[in-house]
């Protein structure tokens, strides 16, 4: 590995912590690393570590040299995933979690031509309500309603959810409309919610918001269950309304307080992957393509 440039070498003994583990590494003689840094302090002009014969440690300029090396290091990465991305052909399993309810709804219906665009790409799917730690659980890729809470990852938005106040005209032929956000205290609220007694939704009413404790029978968490609880007459939902866009259309579910506007107005559907520098061409293809399907919903 003598062709290895002596920053790159650098940053390499720095994030390994010594001579011997980046020559092991390597395989090369703990002698030849030591001789590369060597002649990159030469031509420095000064001293990167301090070295004795148990440890050696980063000087002050060897502490500001290593931020500056290593995001060259890091730029150099990128630059070659950018043109190993035009060239390299999308393939293997891919992984990825999503809730149920969106992967049926979005991740399903675009399958077919996805795999048949790509057909080197095989789909591991899981589907769950729980948020899955992507390293802990080798997955290529996380489909998330929500704000992005882990720093650690990166996000890509895919779309904006809307959500709406509705109930079945059933029931609100038997319990009246509410016309206020305050009305709802006196209705039965299904919640998307696993925890009984009080939820909380929030409008705008007279320009401020307003927060409303909402309560009822029902709490689950399943948007489709909950949808289905509505048309049984069960109480008022909050829900995305991609997931009742026909039952709407058919006025099977009627739209209540629409002068009240809910906030937040709309939540970001993300794509969400560990680090951009890791994102391979499968997974770089989906996201594309679920980008390209999917819009304001």
């Amino acid at each position: 590995m003598n062709h290895l440039p002596n920053i790159e070498l650098f940053v390499k003994v720095v994030e390994e912590g010594s001579f011997s583990a980046v020559a092991r590494s390597l395989g090369i003689s703990p002698s030849a690393v030591s001789r590369q840094i060597s002649q990159l302090e030469k031509e420095l002009g000064g001293r990167l570590f301090q070295r004795t014969t148990r440890k050696q440690s980063l000087t002050e300029a060897g502490e500001v040299y290593f931020q500056h090396a290593l995001q060259l290091v890091e730029d150099i990465e990128v630059a070659k995933l950018a043109v190993r991305g035009l060239t390299d052909k999308p393939s293997g399993n891919l992984r990825i979690t999503a809730e149920a309810d969106f992967a049926l709804a979005f991740i399903e219906p675009i399958l077919p031509d996805f795999l048949a665009l790509y057909p080197e790409v095989q789909i591991c799917l899981h589907m769950s309500s729980n948020l899955q730690d992507l390293i802990d659980n080798n997955l290529d890729l996380a489909i998330r309603v929500g704000h992005l809470r882990d720093s650690s990852l990166t996000a890509r938005k895919l779309a904006d959810s809307t959500s709406v106040v509705c109930a079945s005209p059933a029931y609100l032929k038997k319990y009246g409309e509410p016309t206020h956000p305050r009305d709802l205290k006196s209705h039965s609220c299904l919640s998307f919610n696993t925890q009984l007694g009080s939820n909380y939704w929030r409008f705008e009413a007279e320009q401020k918001p307003i927060t409303v404790p909402v309560s009822g029978r029902l709490n689950v968490n399943s948007v489709s269950f909950l949808r289905k609880a509505a048309l049984n007459g069960l109480g008022i939902i909050l829900i995305p309304t991609w997931v009742i866009r026909d039952e709407l259309t058919q006025q099977h579910l009627i739209p209540v307080l629409q002068d009240f506007p809910l906030i937040p107005h709309s939540t970001p559907i993300n794509a969400i992957f560990t680090h951009k520098r890791q994102l391979a061409p499968k997974t770089r293809a989906l996201i594309n393509f679920l980008s390209e399907r999917i819009r304001t919903i």
